[in-house]
């Protein structure tokens, strides 16, 4: 399935423009004078430091093609204070962890657009259907733990995972004037499967007995499709996972026809 997901992107990402004309050509007196190139920014995901950039290229009436790239440099969690007073979060652990931990993403999704009505050639209702590759990680998470010793020790925990998904979305688009477009992503779900690594350093040394009750604790995880390799030793712990991935893409995105 991952070989799948990968060979569907490269065919996407390297198709020829003239390629592309003859699977979807226009047909004899459909022919108009369009703006065929959109480079669009997604304003809504910067709001939360998701900095998001689209480019897509009409290919006839009704069908275009595009690219968005999308990254979030590695930071602390966006309006992390109003997450804890939204969900209510009083443990003061917990408070510190959202505080604290710093996130990061980059993805690229490559996807193929239906347009619908009247007008089309990149305005009005569409459809897509999308691959997206993600590489997600998190640092600075200190994770407190009871030993059975009776001691209180904190793990600094970092993880990394990428992912291979694909989904479909409903949205619409609109001309703003001859140079402008606004594009609203209504709803877009992605299915697909993920693979990463989770690294945890104790602050002091675990004891066998210690090390035995976390290895337990962490095989103990059942998530549907979820299968970990976890090693512990008295001065680590780590986790290598395989499992399911999903997610929604929604934004109101901004760009200019040319």
């Amino acid at each position: 399935m991952k070989k799948t997901f990968f060979f569907t992107l490269l065919i996407l990402c390297t198709l020829s423009v003239p390629t592309i004309h003859a699977l979807f050509p226009v047909p004899p007196g459909d022919t108009v004078t369009v703006s065929k190139n959109l480079i669009k920014f997604n304003i809504t995901s910067a709001l939360i430091r998701n900095y998001s950039l689209q480019y897509e290229r009409i290919l006839s009436r009704s069908v275009s093609a595009g690219v968005t790239v999308r990254v979030m440099p590695v930071s602390g969690i966006p309006y992390a204070d109003n997450l804890i007073r939204w969900f209510d979060v009083t443990d003061p652990e917990a408070q510190d962890i959202i505080e604290t931990v710093n996130v990061g993403n980059f993805t690229i999704t490559p996807e193929l657009r239906f347009y619908t009505g009247k007008k089309r050639y990149g305005r009005g209702f569409y459809f897509a259907l999308y691959y997206r590759y993600g590489q997600y990680t998190f640092d600075n998470a200190f994770l407190p733990y009871d030993t059975e010793a009776g001691n209180e020790i904190k793990f600094n925990t970092t993880g990394n995972a990428s992912s291979h998904t694909g989904g479909f979305m409903v949205c619409a688009q609109w001309a703003l004037g001859k140079h402008m477009c606004l594009d609203w992503w209504i709803l877009g779900p992605h299915f697909g499967v993920s693979k990463g690594d989770i690294l945890a350093l104790p602050s002091a040394p675990l004891s066998r007995e210690d090390q035995q009750n976390i290895k337990d604790d962490l095989n103990d995880i059942d998530i549907p499709m979820f299968e970990q390799t976890v090693n512990v030793t008295s001065d680590k712990v780590s986790m290598v996972f395989d499992g399911p991935w999903g997610g929604i893409r929604a934004g109101l995105s901004l760009g200019v026809r040319f």
